[in-house]
């Protein structure tokens, strides 16, 4: 729900979303790869779609990880992780200010889970990642926040603290007497 809030797929029922009109926002989740065009290759989708020289194409390509043999591959004929690899291009070709990654871990392998990481620390604009790959929150590094009862808490400190912060809390309902 918050996703599409600010995404602008849903209308608060109270309270407003305020956002700058010149805001771009650039969104990938696991479904990304799905609308690329069937019969091209990852290239030519991207060398058509943002006017790129056939090397920046590929260049794009392989900081996510896809093997050079797929980037003549048609898209049709691409795995799901290769399918996420060419949506993951595409999103940072595109410039946004703000990235919303919605699980985005989901389809890739490490090192495409590395690349995507390093991305990310790379990335001048503001990020929104909902994600429970503890690999990816950890090696971004970024504040967490937690939604939980309908409200959004800053947490403090990092993913392990908030962990042990559950872990303690769990253990506190598992070993309190209960009420007969």
């Amino acid at each position: 729900t918050f996703l599409k809030l600010l995404l602008s797929e849903l209308t608060p029922t109270t309270g407003e979303v305020r956002k700058n009109h010149r805001l771009k926002i650039g969104r990938y989740d696991q479904h990304s790869g799905e609308h690329l065009t069937a019969e091209e290759s990852p290239s030519e989708y991207l060398m058509r779609l943002f006017n790129l020289p056939y090397e920046k194409a590929r260049k794009s390509l392989g900081t996510f990880g896809l093997a050079s043999h797929a980037h003549t591959i048609k898209n049709k004929d691409l795995s799901g992780g290769q399918k996420a690899r060419v949506a993951l291009a595409e999103l940072c070709l595109s410039s946004p200010d703000v990235l919303i990654l919605d699980e985005p871990t989901n389809n890739l392998d490490i090192e495409s889970i590395d690349a995507l990481a390093e991305a990310i620390a790379e990335y001048r604009g503001g990020v929104i990642i909902v994600s429970h790959d503890e690999r990816l929150i950890r090696d971004t590094g970024c504040g967490l926040w937690v939604i939980e009862d309908q409200t959004i808490n800053e947490i403090d400190g990092g993913f392990d603290d908030y962990r042990k912060e559950l872990l303690d809390e769990l253990g506190e309902v598992i070993n309190s007497p209960s009420i007969s």
